[in-house]
């Protein structure tokens, strides 16, 4: 059975819930993604279905990329925090964390 201190999931929700809140602030200009140009082409074949799968993708993805990976340390710092809270609550014997 692992010996690892009662802490370490505490500390290690709080420090993924910290990275993820300072990734979401620092925000690099290399990992934002451009504006899309509204001019029309009129190409066809590999190039129009490119076009097509590119501006698509795009408008699912987020402006800038550091903001869905600090959303994602986020959830999972809050996550393990309210799981270790909630592993408070039951049994002894029923303790994960």
């Amino acid at each position: 059975m692992d010996q690892s201190p009662k802490s370490s999931p505490v500390l290690t929700g709080i420090a993924l819930l910290g990275a993820g809140i300072l990734i979401r602030q620092w925000q690099p200009g290399a990992l934002r993604l451009p504006e899309p140009v509204n001019h029309r082409r009129h190409d066809r074949g590999l190039r129009r279905a490119a076009r097509k799968s590119r501006d698509g993708l795009a408008m699912i993805l987020p402006s800038n990329l550091t903001g869905s990976i600090g959303r994602s340390l986020m959830i999972m710092g809050a996550g393990l925090l309210t799981l270790r809270v909630l592993d408070l609550l039951v049994d002894q014997d029923e303790q994960l964390y």
